[in-house]
């Protein structure tokens, strides 16, 4: 690289520093090697080109090689493409006196018209700094059109003439300089952009899930193995006297949110190239399964608040058909539907509660509502506390009931199966107290269905239990 002219001198054309910087042979030489890499990248393709021509070579490993080839041939012509025209670009050598498109010889031309300017500049000042010397010189009350005054005042006008003249040439090196920049720019910018090369989004999703797949992965074990536990520990620790009931709500909320997040991780990864589609699958069916049983959890309370009702209402126009005064009629309604609702919350009761055996809309919606969730948790949390009073033992131990089915193994649903006894038998054989109690029999299977699936996916998911029982079995 030749030197440039160092930054004071620049300020005789109103500059700070040299105003054209820049190496044209350090440019060439990196044109230069790009032009090598652009010529090594199309060896390569016509190599490959020529090994996946080969007529003799036959079967699966070669069919194998050929369409990868052909992705491989496409991508290296890109490839080649890129390199190539940034070479063009850049330039690969420093060419004197010619204007063209190269970045590296359009930088020298550039340079070269403003160390010309710069002289051109330095003469036209020393010129002027001479004329304003030797005006000062005169007499004073030399006249105007005095030879020697008349001389030193051309000398000065063309001075400044030059200076003027110097700096608008700078201007067109520095435009020059500008160009080539951005033509260049522009071109490998264009080629780039164009080439299919790129990553896009897709790319950029799937390198950020390599590089931060180790703490994702953590995120997705222990997400896992918390859903698989607290769903245990729901079923589990619900029978312990007192604080059961409030720790299970605690851990099925727990489950469902862990769940979650298992999901979404483990979707992440696999959409990234990092994970398994099993994964995700089983995820998604801890997810259904745990909303599913706080749905059918929902559903089946519904169901029983809602048998209650209708057998109380039943029982009393029945009463009434058959002659009955009215209040005798509700009294016997009253024993023949012990604790249910009354006014406009019976209504209610009746009005929202499932007609079938699977809940409805409004039960799955609470079943994975997070705001269900939230409220379930908080108020778990809070009956842990009230547990330990004397009036919370008291209440725990007496509300305790046994289960009667897989379907009550929860205790909640167990004290509330056990809150249907008191609808007397005459209740139970009307058909649409009858066909509500079949109702919430289903309603409480489906309980049971989801939470063993979701537990059996989460043990899967979490340790690969079932995948080693089958092993074990199949060797």
């Amino acid at each position: 690289m030749t030197a440039r002219p160092a930054a004071h001198r620049w300020a005789v054309l109103d500059e700070s520093s040299d105003p054209v910087p820049g190496d044209p042979d350090a440019v060439a030489r990196l044109g230069r090697q790009l032009r090598k890499t652009a010529e090594a990248i199309d060896r390569e393709a016509r190599e490959i080109k020529a090994l996946a021509s080969v007529e003799n070579w036959k079967g699966k490993a070669a069919t194998g090689f050929r369409g990868a080839a052909e992705g491989a041939g496409d991508k290296l012509r890109k490839a080649f493409k890129r390199y190539d025209e940034a070479a063009d670009a850049l330039g690969t050598q420093v060419r004197d006196g010619v204007c063209g498109n190269e970045f590296a010889s359009e930088l020298h031309r550039a340079q070269q018209m403003a160390d010309k300017a710069l002289r051109d500049a330095e003469t036209a000042d020393e010129d002027l700094g001479s004329a304003k010397r030797s005006l000062d010189g005169l007499t004073d009350g030399t006249p105007k059109d005095d030879p020697d005054r008349k001389k030193h005042t051309r000398q000065q006008e063309a001075a400044s003439s030059a200076l003027s003249a110097a700096k608008e040439a700078l201007e067109t090196a520095k435009g020059i300089r500008d160009r080539a920049a951005r033509r260049a720019a522009d071109a490998i910018h264009d080629v780039i952009e164009s080439d299919g090369l790129k990553d896009g989004w897709k790319d950029k999703f799937k390198n950020w899930v390599h590089e931060n797949a180790g703490w994702l992965k953590e995120i997705s074990k222990w997400a896992g193995r918390i859903a698989l536990w607290a769903g245990v520990a729901a079923l589990a620790l619900g029978w312990i006297p007192v604080i059961g009931q409030a720790v299970a709500a605690v851990a099925g909320a727990v489950a469902l949110a862990a769940s979650v997040v298992a999901l979404a991780t483990d979707l992440v990864l696999a959409l990234g190239g990092e994970g398994s589609w099993k994964s995700v699958i089983l995820d998604a069916v801890g997810v259904a399964t745990f909303g599913l049983g706080r749905a059918a959890m929902a559903g089946a309370k519904g169901v029983a608040a809602g048998s209650k009702t209708l057998a109380r209402s039943n029982l009393y126009k029945n009463a009434v058909a058959s002659g009955m005064k009215t209040n005798k009629a509700w009294n016997l309604a009253n024993r023949g539907a012990q604790g249910s609702i009354r006014g406009k919350d019976a209504a209610q009761a009746m009005a929202n509660m499932p007609k079938g055996k699977l809940p409805n809309w409004s039960n799955i919606k609470e079943g994975f509502s997070p705001s269900a969730m939230y409220r379930d948790t908080v108020d778990g949390v809070r009956s842990v506390g009230n547990a330990f009073s004397r009036q919370g033992r008291r209440d725990g131990l007496s509300t305790m009931a046994a289960p009667r089915s897989a379907g009550t193994l929860d205790p909640d649903l167990a004290r509330t199966a056990a809150g249907l006894d008191g609808i007397a038998p005459a209740a139970r054989e009307l058909p649409a107290v009858s066909s509500a109690l079949s109702n919430f029999t289903g309603q409480t299977n489906v309980w049971a269905g989801a939470t063993a699936t979701g537990t059996v996916a989460g043990a899967e998911g979490a340790y690969g239990t079932v995948t080693s029982l089958y092993d074990g079995a199949t060797r």
